[in-house]
C-alpha cells in the first residue's frame, strides 16, 4: 500500500523540497532516508507507538520488521539507533503527513482508483460521524508546589552540567545539596495533609520553598552567564551550549510566575484563572479541558477532533494548539476541509452528539444539502427525530465512534511521549495515517477470507 498508494513517491518529493540545488550525493541520502522514515514511523504507529528504545530492540530482533524498515543487509541486521528514530519522527511535517493521508483517502474513496489499493469496493465517504476527545499531555498532575520542584530540578541539572565542564561559580554547596533541601521540603509538604493545622503548615513550608527556589535561580543565572561567555573552553560544542542555555532561560522565565501561582493558591487561597495557570513547566501549549466524565471531571492536554466514515476510516482530523472553538464550529471547519478533497462522493450526512447541535449549524447543513443527523439537545425533539429511520440508524452507529476514538488513543499508547506541541501534532498525523493503513489492511484481509471461503464452497 505504501507503494501503490503513492505514499513512497510523495515522501521522496517532500524530501527534495528545498534541496533541488543540493549536491547529488546529499539528495540521494535524503531520498533513502525519506523511505526509511516513512516505513519506520508507519510501523511504530502500527505497533502502538512504543518508545524509541523498545522499537529499536524489536527491529533488531526481527527479520520481518528489519526487512520492512530496510535495515537488513547481506551481513545481518543493522539496528536503528534512538537518534535515528528521533530524526525519522521529525523528518516530515504534520502537514506533509496530512497530505499523504488525503491522497490515501482519495484513492480509497474513488471507484476507479480503489483497485490500485486492492479494494473491490471504494470506501463510503458520504457519511461523516464526528466526535472530540482530549489527548492528555505527558505531565504529572499540576500541583502548585510540585511545579516549584520541577523548576528547581531542571535548573540544578543544568548547573551540574556546567560545573562538570569546568565552569564553576561560587556556591555554598554542590547542586546535590540544594536538591536534598528541596526534596525534604516536598516530603514535608506532602505530610502536612495529615496534620490538624494542615493549611497553616502548608503555608509555612511554601514560605521556605520560595527563597530556596530564588536562590537556585540566581545560581543558575550566574552559571548560565559563565557558560555563555566561556563555552569555547569546555568540551561542549556551540550547539550543546546553546541547548543548555535555552533550558536555563526557559526555567528562569517561569520562576516568578510559578511562585506567584503557588502563593495565590496556597497562601492567598485565591483561584487563578485557567488562562493564566501554568500546568507544566515543560509543556506550554496545554489546557484544562472540562469533560465532566465520571471519575474524571477535567483533563490536561489538547482537543482532538476526529471524523470517521461508516467503515471506521478517519476522514478528517484536527489537533488544536489553542483552546478549541465550539463543537458546531469544529464540524463546520471539518466539512469545509472534506469538501475540498478530490472525491466523487461528497459528504451527504453528518452525525454527532448533542454537543455539535446548534440552530446555525443545522441551518448550514440544510443549506449545503447535508442530512442533519446531529443529536438534538431537546429531549422532545429527539423523540420526534428518532421516528426517522435514517436518523435513528445513524445515531445507533454513532455509538461506535467512541470506540474508534478509544482504538486510536490506545494505538497512541495513551499519552504521547513526545514533548512540544509541534511534535505531538506530528505524532497525531502519523497516528491517523497508520490507523487508516491498518484499516485498509483489515478490509483486504476480509476480502481474501471471503474469496477463500467462496473457493471452498
Amino acid at each position: 500500500m505504501l507503494k501503490t498508494g503513492h505514499l513512497e513517491s510523495m515522501a521522496m518529493d517532500f524530501a527534495l523540497e528545498g534541496f533541488e540545488e543540493a549536491p547529488l550525493k546529499q539528495q540521494k541520502a535524503r531520498l533513502n532516508f525519506s523511505l526509511k522514515a516513512l516505513r519506520v514511523e508507519t510501523l511504530r504507529m502500527l505497533l502502538g507507538n512504543p518508545s524509541y528504545r523498545a522499537f529499536s530492540k524489536a527491529v533488531a530482533s526481527s527479520d520481518l520488521l528489519a526487512d520492512f524498515c530496510g535495515v537488513r543487509h547481506i551481513d545481518g541486521i543493522r539496528g536503528i539507533s534512538k537518534s535515528t528514530l528521533d530524526r525519522a519522527a521529525k523528518f516530515f511535517t504534520a502537514e506533509q503527513v496530512r497530505w499523504m493521508m488525503q491522497v490515501l483517502l482519495e484513492m480509497g474513496g474513488e471507484n476507479d482508483r480503489c483497485e490500485e489499493l486492492g479494494l473491490r469496493e471504494s470506501i463510503d465517504t458520504s457519511v461523516c460521524l464526528v466526535d472530540t476527545t482530549c489527548l492528555d499531555a505527558n505531565i504529572h498532575f499540576p500541583v502548585d508546589w510540585v511545579l516549584l520542584r520541577d523548576v528547581a530540578t531542571t535548573l540544578l541539572k543544568a548547573i551540574k552540567l556546567i560545573r562538570q565542564a569546568g565552569l564553576c561559580q561560587r556556591m555554598p554547596g554542590e547542586p546535590e545539596v540544594f536538591s536534598r533541601q528541596m526534596s525534604r521540603l516536598c516530603i514535608e509538604m506532602t505530610h502536612t495533609r495529615r496534620k490538624d493545622d494542615a493549611r497553616k503548615s502548608r503555608k509555612s513550608v511554601l514560605r521556605r520553598m520560595k527563597p530556596l527556589i530564588r536562590t537556585i535561580a540566581e545560581h543558575a543565572r550566574r552559571h548560565r552567564d559563565r557558560l555563555s561567555s566561556d563555552y569555547a573552553s569546555t568540551c561542549y560544542s556551540e550547539t550543546q551550549a546553546v541547548r543548555i542555555i535555552e533550558r536555563v532561560d526557559r526555567m528562569l522565565a517561569q520562576v516568578p510566575t510559578v511562585i506567584r501561582q503557588a502563593h495565590e493558591r496556597i497562601i492567598g487561597e485565591r483561584q487563578v484563572p485557567s488562562s493564566d495557570k501554568i500546568l507544566s513547566v515543560h509543556e506550554s501549549d496545554i489546557h484544562v479541558i472540562v469533560r465532566g466524565k465520571a471519575g474524571r471531571e477535567v483533563e490536561f492536554g489538547n482537543t482532538l477532533f476526529l471524523a470517521e466514515s461508516k467503515e471506521g476510516f478517519i476522514l478528517d482530523w484536527e489537533f488544536y494548539r489553542e483552546r478549541a472553538p465550539s463543537e458546531p464550529k469544529q464540524l463546520k471547519e471539518s466539512l469545509k476541509r472534506q469538501n475540498a478533497y478530490d472525491l466523487s462522493v461528497i459528504v451527504e450526512a453528518a452525525c454527532g452528539d448533542r454537543g455539535f447541535n446548534s440552530k446555525l449549524c443545522s441551518k448550514e447543513l440544510l443549506d449545503n444539502g447535508i442530512f442533519d443527523a446531529v443529536c438534538p439537545k431537546n429531549s422532545e425533539q429527539l423523540k420526534q427525530r428518532m421516528k426517522d429511520e435514517r436518523f435513528a440508524k445513524l445515531q445507533r452507529r454513532r455509538g461506535s465512534t467512541e470506540a474508534r476514538i478509544a482504538i486510536f488513543k490506545q494505538r497512541q499508547a495513551g499519552r504521547l511521549r513526545c514533548r512540544g506541541f509541534d511534535n505531538r501534532h506530528r505524532a497525531v498525523a502519523w497516528g491517523v495515517l497508520g490507523h487508516n493503513l491498518w484499516l485498509i489492511s483489515r478490509l483486504l484481509a476480509q476480502q481474501k477470507s471471503q474469496e477463500d471461503s467462496a473457493l471452498v464452497v
